[in-house]
């Protein structure tokens, strides 16, 4: 009797370490193929009267991304000037949303700042009819998939530095 309590718990161990096992290997997965990578740009215009800051969130699982989190940051004394920043942001990104899809935004303007947020969802984007608008997007998708060393080679061409 003593024998067979001794092989049940052996094999209730046993059964444990491979849960585990299984569960560690599932995490280190899901880990591995959820990948961000952080972008940021300054562009000193301080002659034209302003300082514009960007930062890029690229969130993607394998190498295709998922959302890319824009924060941008137009600094300036020059009133309108900020106005004008406010209106042709909100004009882009209500276009971008209408012809494309995938677009949350919100523009402020105060204390000498326009501050963009946006979150651009790729799983709900039309990359099909943007490329069909926008040609050059070609060389960073896959299958009409933006891939994530295609945002990182986009937006390292406009200034970016990504980590």
């Amino acid at each position: 009797m003593e024998k067979k309590k001794n092989n049940n718990s052996t094999l209730l161990v046993g059964i444990i370490g491979v849960v585990v096992l299984v569960v560690v290997i599932l995490l280190i997965c899901i880990l591995l193929s959820n990948k961000k990578v952080v972008c940021t740009m300054k562009s000193d215009q301080s002659k034209n009267g302003y300082v514009l800051e960007t930062e890029y969130i690229i969130k993607a699982n394998g190498k295709n991304v998922k959302t890319v989190d824009i924060t941008e940051t137009v600094t300036s004394k020059d009133k309108k000037k900020l106005s004008k920043f406010e209106k042709d942001f909100n004009d882009n990104y209500a276009y971008n949303k209408k012809n494309y899809g995938g677009y949350t935004y919100k523009v402020t303007n105060k204390d000498g700042k326009v501050v963009t947020k946006v979150t651009i969802n790729y799983n709900k984007f039309d990359m099909e009819k943007f490329i069909k608008n926008n040609e050059a997007m070609k060389k960073y998708t896959e299958k009409n998939k933006l891939t994530l060393d295609g945002a990182k080679k986009l937006y390292e061409s406009t200034g970016a530095k990504c980590k």
